[in-house]
């Protein structure tokens, strides 16, 4: 029993620290004038929103530009067809209400609002 316990924990680092080198290296820019305590709610629900991406949207969304993934930088517009789920039919098919719920939309709407843009050069690059 605990040999088992001790090789699934093993397994988990290794997948653990697979899925990390895997992860987009990305940042957060909230407004200069946003208040201290409003800031640190928000860098909260910008990281719940990463790890919601990470595990729903990245797989489709995500592009591997010359070695590095990369996020694409989404419109506001485009935020809001995701969040209300109507930006194509295949999303709302793909992911229902019982998969990700609306509080999840807005936290992974939050973090793609907030994080790093990408450089015009990589996103040049992305549209091909």
């Amino acid at each position: 029993m605990t040999r088992k316990i001790i090789a699934s924990s093993v397994i988990a680092c290794f997948l653990i620290q697979a899925y990390a080198q895997q992860k987009a290296k990305v940042g957060y820019s909230f407004p200069p004038e946003m208040a201290a305590p409003v800031k640190a709610e928000y860098v909260k629900m910008w990281e719940k929103g990463q790890v919601l991406y990470e595990l729903n949207c990245a797989k489709c969304h995500n592009k591997t530009i010359k070695g590095q993934v990369v996020i694409p930088d989404f419109t506001p517009e485009q935020l809001k067809g995701y969040e209300i789920r109507v930006l194509n039919k295949e999303h709302e098919e793909d992911m229902p209400d019982e998969k990700v719920t609306a509080e999840e939309l807005i936290l992974i709407s939050t973090f793609l609002s907030y994080k790093t843009k990408n450089s015009p050069e990589v996103n040049r690059l992305m549209q091909h």
